[in-house]
This record gives structure tokens, C-alpha cells and sequence, in this order.
């Protein structure tokens, strides 16, 4: 490193952080909150700076990359990945299971919307089930949880006036308590499935009832688009405010932006 590079750097550094003192010494208890957020914000720029300077003192560099088998994100990616290795089963073919986890949906049908990522290996879907109790070490204490939640959605397909339950295969995969929701946004990020309510295009399917008596609701896209539950259309459930062509001309603007995976 050049010497009076350091210098000049060093000088810098040691005036910032002198003023920070001055300013943090001069400034009142009841500063007003603006204040306090810009000193706040000068406080880390200047920690990042004192960082960024002291790994440059170091003649060792340090690694490009670092696993760490203990990052919620690393252990949700291995999770997906291992998920997306699973062969996958028709969903009308799920048989009650122990365990709880995460689990896609596919489309092999003729329903023109979905025509784009029909036969691919992209998601329509993507979902987690939670474990029965938090602390669950083992699938029996973790309870029916996935397989149930895959029942769950067989029916609300089988209901549906314009789909065919065997038109959808499914992977899961049991995983540890706690590991499925960081799996789950892994998927949900990767795939951007249409289906999802993240990604606001046909969102509604994993919704499992509606009751109009407690609360005002509108009718999901999904349930607009796929008409058939019953709950969706009792009295006091709202139409949603986009007509079928209008949520399949949203699901073509989708796929255009997110490529479905062949």
C-alpha cells in the first residue's frame, strides 16, 4: 500500500471521527429525531470506513467466499435444491404421510393461461407445511402436516370447474422443524410461482375458506380465474375487481418477465 496514501486516508478517518466526538458531545438529550438519524448514519459510515481501512492494513487477503453451514439462507437453498432433486409424483397419487416440510406444484395440462410453464420444471406453487408443535424432532411428532396440506390443495383443484387433478404432479420433502420457511422463500424467489400471493398475479389459492358472516371478502384472483369452491362464492363474498382475460393477460405479462425453467 502506498505510504502517504495510508497517511492521507488515516488523517481522513481520524478527522471524521473527531468531529463525530465533537457533534456526539455537543448534542443535547432531546435532540430531535432527524438529528439523531443523520449522527446515527455519519456513526456507521464511518464504522464501515474504519473497516474497509483496516483490512486494507492486512497484507493477507481475505477469502472471496465463506461457507457457513449455519446460515439460515445456506441451509434453505440446500433445503430447495434437495427438494428439486425428489422425482416428482402425480398429486392425485398422495397418501397420508408423516412430516412436515416444503413441496412444489406442477402443471402438465392444456389450460391456456398456463401453457408456458406446463411439462417445465417451473412451479405453478410452492408451499411449506409446518410441524404440528414448533419442537418436533421426528415426522411422527411433527404430524401429517405435508401430506395434509397437499390433500388440502387435490381438493381445492378437484373443485375447480376448468382444472383436472391429474394434470399436477408434486414434490416434497420432509425437512427438520424451523428449516422449511427459509426453503420455502429460497423457491418462492428462484421460481416466482404464479400462484403465490408474494408474487400478486393469481394469488388465493392456498386460502381454505372464507366466512362473509366475520369479515368482508373479495374473491381471489384464483378463485375468479377457477371458479368451483364453494365458500368463494357465498353471499357477501365480493367479486374481484379484474375479469378472467384481465388476470390472464397479468399471468402472460408474468411469464414474459420470469421465463418459466424447461
Amino acid at each position: 500500500m502506498n505510504d502517504n496514501h495510508s497517511q492521507l486516508s488515516r488523517d481522513e478517518l481520524l478527522g471524521v471521527l473527531t468531529h463525530l466526538l465533537d457533534t456526539l458531545t455537543a448534542l443535547p438529550q432531546r435532540a430531535g429525531a432527524v438529528r439523531r438519524a443523520k449522527v446515527a448514519t455519519e456513526i456507521s459510515a464511518a464504522i464501515s470506513a474504519l473497516r474497509a481501512f483496516e483490512t486494507n492494513l492486512d497484507p493477507i487477503l481475505q477469502p472471496p467466499h465463506v461457507l457457513d453451514p449455519s446460515d439460515p439462507l445456506v441451509v434453505g437453498r440446500l433445503i430447495a435444491e434437495t427438494l428439486l432433486q425428489q422425482p416428482r409424483v402425480p398429486l392425485a397419487n398422495v397418501v397420508p404421510f408423516y412430516g412436515s416440510g416444503v413441496y412444489a406444484l406442477y402443471y402438465h395440462g392444456t389450460f391456456d393461461a398456463y401453457l408456458p410453464a406446463s411439462r417445465t420444471d417451473t412451479p405453478l406453487y410452492v408451499g411449506k407445511a409446518n410441524p404440528r408443535t414448533p419442537t418436533a424432532a421426528e415426522p411422527v411428532e411433527q404430524g401429517d402436516r405435508l401430506s395434509r396440506r397437499l390433500g388440502d390443495h387435490k381438493r381445492s383443484i378437484s373443485r375447480a370447474q376448468n382444472l383436472v387433478v391429474e394434470d399436477f404432479d408434486c414434490r416434497y420433502l420432509v425437512v427438520k422443524s424451523a428449516w422449511q420457511n427459509t426453503a420455502e422463500e429460497y423457491l418462492i424467489h428462484r421460481f416466482c410461482p404464479v400462484w403465490n400471493d408474494q408474487t400478486d398475479i393469481c394469488y388465493g389459492f392456498g386460502k381454505h375458506g372464507d366466512d362473509p358472516a366475520t369479515r368482508s371478502n373479495t374473491r381471489s384472483p384464483w378463485d375468479t380465474l377457477h371458479p368451483g369452491r364453494p365458500w368463494a362464492t357465498r353471499q357477501g363474498n365480493r367479486p374481484y375487481s379484474l375479469t378472467t382475460e384481465q388476470i390472464k393477460a397479468k399471468i402472460a405479462q408474468h411469464f414474459v418477465r420470469h421465463p418459466p425453467e424447461p
